[in-house]
């Protein structure tokens, strides 16, 4: 009995072990919340993220072997929304990129990000991410196709294993917070979006 039961614990260990977690990246708005006294560039602006963007789930490597698993566009969308209508006179959000859509809803530009993330572990007991990195890349065209910039930003967030246990998803969400208010920064600074 004693050998049927430490198999079994075996068989639960084994099939437990490389599973993918779920975990929310999506950052905490009120971090994103700004002082600046920077003024806003007068241009409405239309975000535009594909469905199948929007709901692609990723995997990353967590600890003990473990990965974790989100969904990088739809828990980034209303942060970044947010640090657009920080950096933009007004934003809408954009059905499609058609000439349509964009007459529609009168953007001067269009923006459309690129997302790419990375995690690891400095754990070997809990599954948790300790490390995270968000990479935000913004294609902006003006309302022709034409790109006028592109607009980069990396975010790193880092949580101990004791912070972990109260929020799962803490690196993860440090590092949005991270990338998005670079973001900002970037999209203030940059010449070609206040021509």
């Amino acid at each position: 009995m004693k050998t049927l039961r430490l198999a079994s614990l075996w068989l639960a260990l084994a099939v437990l072990a490389g599973c993918a977690h779920p975990m929310i990246i999506k950052p905490e708005m009120e971090a994103l919340s700004t002082t600046t006294n920077a003024e806003r560039i007068q241009k409405k602006v239309g975000l535009y993220i594909s469905a199948a963007n929007r709901t692609k789930e990723v995997t990353t490597p967590g600890g003990g072997g473990d990965k974790v698993r989100y969904v990088p566009y739809g828990d980034i969308e209303p942060g970044l929304y947010k640090v657009l209508g920080d950096v933009f006179q007004d934003v809408s959000i954009l059905p499609g990129t058609d000439a349509d859509s964009i007459a529609k809803h009168s953007v001067a530009y269009v923006i459309e990000p690129e997302i790419s993330t990375t995690s690891s572990s400095s754990g070997f007991f809990t599954w948790m991410a300790t490390d995270f990195e968000v990479q935000l890349q913004c294609k902006i065209s003006d309302a022709s196709g034409q790109t006028v910039t592109t607009v980069s930003s990396v975010g790193t967030g880092k949580a101990s294993s004791s912070e972990l246990m109260q929020n799962f998803s803490l690196a993860g969400q440090r590092a949005s917070q991270d990338a998005l208010i670079k973001l900002r920064e970037s999209l203030l600074q940059s010449a070609d979006l206040k021509k």
